[in-house]
């Protein structure tokens, strides 16, 4: 079963690598400053997507306008370890041990997932005093309060945004989650 690991690895990296690789061919290159560069996609909502590769180095690609209060976020996404090949590692070693622990992979994901975007929230707060600004409405349906939290990369937006204990680092995930769910 472990023979399978090495290829595992090799089969999550190439989609990874490809998913770079396609995302920055689509994107104009503007300026490279610190090591970072930085590209272009057109598109009717202001985001920034942070790419960070062994192949192609640290990257941010802005969508549509440039904004200091996103790029602030993408920062602190700078600063943070190469978590997505940790994560391949451990995935294709779980997954040549056992395919059913996929379930658990995808879990894994998610939190992590929601660990470092509130990390890079954490960090633009923190370090240029800047908050996520969104004028999504809370749902009053507690089921479409859930489905944001699994199906979003982000926690909602509604938390970010309106919450003050989202940018207090004492407060887990889990914390705000069930005050948004039982509130």
């Amino acid at each position: 079963m472990l023979s399978f690991f090495p290829i595992a690895v090799a089969f999550l990296l190439l989609v990874y690598e490809y998913r770079n690789y396609r995302l920055l061919k689509k994107a104009k290159f503007l300026y490279e400053k610190d090591g970072v560069k930085y590209y272009e996609i057109e598109g009717d909502e202001d985001n920034a997507i942070t790419i960070k590769s062994v192949v192609f180095g640290k990257n941010v690609i802005i969508i549509g306008k440039k904004n200091e209060k996103i790029l602030a976020h993408e920062e602190g996404h700078l600063k943070q370890p190469y978590f997505m090949y940790y994560f391949f590692v451990i995935s294709a070693f779980l997954i040549a041990y056992n395919i059913f622990t996929i379930p658990l992979l995808l879990f894994m994901y998610k939190l992590m997932f929601l660990h470092y975007e509130r990390a890079a929230d954490l960090y633009a707060y923190n370090k240029y005093h800047v908050k996520f600004e969104s004028t999504t409405a809370r749902p009053a349906k507690r089921i479409d309060r859930i489905r944001a939290w699994i199906f979003d990369t982000h926690p909602p937006d509604w938390v970010r945004a309106k919450e003050e204990k989202y940018y207090e680092k004492k407060n887990s995930l889990i914390k705000l989650l069930l005050n948004d769910l039982l509130s």
